[in-house]
């Protein structure tokens, strides 16, 4: 039987496509395009706020990592481990990682937390590399910096074995 193709998946927000073989240790890099999910949402106020703890969700201009996509797109070739599902015993399929968290007004990143769970350590693996992340370019709102959520997704793919001879 043949390994699972990689289908081509429509995505609201920018992501790599990891797939890998559970045949072997290599992976193929597939890149999906656009940086941000653009879900317009109301801004949100921390209690005891002085301006600094305004969180954003909608905003003029949405945070990016530096170099934007190619930038982001080198940064996870470089630092995400695409066989991380491979190891964790994950079945074929496609699976697509969305984490959320805080991008300040300085570019750094905090409140990095999953939205969902597929498990398999793909989560944990997109929240350990957005912790080594360098400063992200801070949203902008009205011509100021602000600080911002940010949900970033990442599709991992995992492929069938190769199987030799027929069924």
């Amino acid at each position: 039987m043949q390994s699972l193709n990689l289908l081509i998946l429509p995505l609201l927000c920018s992501s790599l496509v990891f797939s890998t073989s559970k045949q072997s240790n290599h992976h193929n890099l597939f890149i999906a395009t656009s940086l941000i999910d653009t879900t317009p949402l109301k801004h949100t106020i921390e209690a005891g706020n002085k301006g600094d703890k305004v969180i954003f969700e909608n905003v003029d201009i949405e945070a990016s990592f530096p170099g934007d996509l190619s930038g982001w797109q080198q940064f996870l070739m470089g630092n995400l481990n695409p066989n991380t599902p491979i190891l964790k015993g994950a079945p074929a399929g496609s699976y697509t990682v969305v984490i959320q968290f805080i991008v300040s007004k300085d570019g750094s990143l905090s409140a990095i937390k999953a939205l969902t769970r597929h498990g398999f350590g793909m989560e944990a693996e997109v929240i350990r590399i957005l912790r080594k992340s360098p400063k992200w370019s801070p949203a902008q709102q009205n011509g100021n910096f602000v600080n911002a959520y940010r949900k970033q997704p990442v599709t991992f793919v995992v492929q069938a074995e190769k199987r030799k001879g027929r069924m």
